[in-house]
């Protein structure tokens, strides 16, 4: 079974490919502008166990007017450095899912298979913003996603 601290160095390096990969973004851009600026734009996407991953890794992601400030990867039980004003939970195969694109991020929480805690409003407001979001994962390292074995849906 694969642990926090088998997965957290491939985590963080995606982490800042990702940020890097929505800094370089103008479709990110033009979709998140807004976001954060009367507002805190910080998101959490907890990522739960699946497949082999015994251990659910979060990202916090510090979000504002369509440019990424950082992401941090939080160790197991670790808070957030502040309260995100969404987080989005999902197993570790569906957010997979959603980095290659083979599932709709909309369409997943719409379903319920991605769970928002948060504002849906706001969500469906940027909802543009969320599918760049998804996109950006093209351009950054898929290992973090495809490394371990995720598992298959049950449903």
């Amino acid at each position: 079974m694969v642990k926090f601290e088998d997965i957290e160095e491939i985590g963080k390096k995606w982490a800042n490919e990702y940020c890097e990969a929505l800094n370089n973004s103008k479709a990110y851009e033009e979709a998140a502008k807004g976001w954060g600026i009367d507002f805190d734009g910080s998101m959490l996407f907890v990522m739960e166990p699946s497949g082999e991953i015994e251990e659910g890794v979060s990202a916090f992601l510090d979000l504002k007017d369509g440019k990424c400030l950082g992401i941090q990867i939080l160790q197991p039980e670790e808070e957030p450095p502040r309260d995100p004003i969404m987080t989005l939970k999902g197993s570790f195969l569906l957010w997979k899912k959603l980095a290659f694109q083979e599932i709709d991020p909309i369409q997943s929480l719409m379903s319920g298979k991605l769970k928002l805690e948060g504002e849906m409003s706001l969500a469906m407001r940027y909802a543009r913003a969320a599918m760049e979001l998804a996109n950006a994962t093209q351009n950054t390292d898929t290992t973090f996603f495809t490394k371990f074995d995720l598992g298959e849906e049950t449903e």
